[in-house]
């Protein structure tokens, strides 16, 4: 069933031409390669679009190192599973994909997040040429304080609740694919007290993007693909809400906020040898930012054009892979409200220009690192006499398909 659309994939995946073998991927093999969309990785690939699922059955992957802001560990892990010749399920824990930190920019919002988001995978084959992938998405939170005496209390909930839907279609030359994401993201805080309440929730809330990716061979066997990309987004909410005390209540509403972002580039993907990948392109994108409470608008653009990314992937031993990533963008913004108005012309940070890593493999099983940003700068421990950590990121991944 799967046979046409393999044949085409395993021109790309490095290291994969065997279900026996190791299939690298992951947040660290990403971020190394400079989070190019123009290459392809099995758990990236997943989390965007679920129809690739069908594609990566009985396959796990997981980021092992990823901290939150207090230090504690926040690392996801995911897994899929072919049940018969036409499903495939799966699921994905901890890896949020919501705007859920959006709210913390009104004085009004909640004092706690959503957690432990889960994203669950079902997918199908039409055809051979047809796949398509659902993808239901949770996240819920709640806490609540009371005082000893039982007059005062506080009860903070929290949600993203949606779905994604996916399809990967095979044409002449190539395939096409697109992934559409809905999100339904809501907070709700009351407290009460003798004689008094507050409520605080919001309006809107409602998120949606859809982005679109081809890979296109300009002649009949030729290995080298044209990669479009196309993408939108957009979201919006406005919190609000009601005090009363006294018998008497009052309404109030914090600022309405909304955001939009439309991407387009180009690029190619060239497996230069069996061992060795270049995958580079140009993109644009255009990104707006308002709030608004009526008498007072706050409102900012940034337009990124031209951002530039190019990714290097080379097999060095049969276990071993080295990885260079390269991403420099010029980026206008402005930034405009009643009082001022402020224009910049500025490249993306230094910092994030270029990215190394490493993947480790070893039959099914492939560890993929970035390499310390800090480790770069300042030398390993015999060099520079601190103790900084060699890796970045680490992704690890299994293979379990027969």
């Amino acid at each position: 069933m799967l046979k046409h659309f393999l044949a085409v994939m395993l021109l790309f995946v490095l290291g994969v031409s065997a279900y026996s073998q190791s299939i690298p991927s992951g947040t660290g093999r990403h971020t190394a390669l400079g989070n190019s969309p123009f290459i392809l990785d099995a758990s990236t690939d997943i989390f965007n679009n679920p129809a690739w699922n069908n594609y990566y059955r009985n396959y796990a992957f997981a980021d092992l190192n990823q901290f939150g802001e207090s230090n504690d560990f926040n690392g996801n892990a995911g897994v899929t599973f072919g049940v018969g010749k036409k499903w495939n399920l799966g699921m994905i824990i901890n890896r949020r994909q919501d705007s859920w930190s959006e709210f913390g920019r009104d004085t009004l919002g909640p004092q706690n997040s959503p957690i432990v988001p889960f994203m669950g995978l079902i997918g199908t084959s039409f055809s051979k040429n047809f796949h398509f992938g659902l993808a239901p998405y949770v996240s819920m939170g709640k806490s609540e304080f009371t005082d000893t005496a039982g007059n005062f209390v506080n009860t903070n909930s929290s949600s993203s609740l949606g779905a994604n839907l996916g399809f990967i279609y095979m044409i002449k030359k190539g395939w096409v694919e697109g992934a559409v994401k809905f999100r339904m993201n809501g907070f709700k805080n009351e407290a009460t007290s003798t004689g008094a309440s507050t409520t605080i929730d919001n309006d809107g809330g409602m998120e949606i993007a859809a982005n679109f990716r081809g890979w296109i061979y300009p002649t009949k066997g030729s290995k080298v693909a044209l990669v479009p990309v196309l993408g939108f987004y957009t979201y919006s909410f406005q919190p609000k809400g009601n005090v009363t005390s006294g018998g008497t209540s009052v309404s109030f509403t914090g600022l309405n906020y909304s955001w939009m972002r439309i991407n387009a580039g180009v690029g190619l993907n060239w497996p230069i040898m069996d061992d060795i990948q270049i995958a580079g392109g140009v993109t644009a994108s255009y990104n707006t930012f308002k709030s608004d409470s009526g008498s007072v608008e706050n409102k900012g653009t940034d337009f990124i054009a031209p951002a530039f990314n190019m990714a290097l992937e080379t097999r060095i031993t049969d276990w071993i892979t080295a990885r260079l990533g390269f991403n420099k963008s010029i980026n206008t913004s402005k930034f405009e409200n009643t009082a001022q108005s402020v224009t910049n012309l500025v490249s993306n940070d230094a910092a994030s220009t270029i990215n190394l890593g490493a993947g480790f493999h070893f039959g099914r099983f492939s560890i993929d690192a970035t390499v310390s940003e800090q480790w770069l700068k300042q030398g390993p421990n015999f060099v520079s006499g601190q103790n900084t950590d060699l890796f970045g990121v680490i992704s690890a991944s299994y293979n379990f398909a027969k």
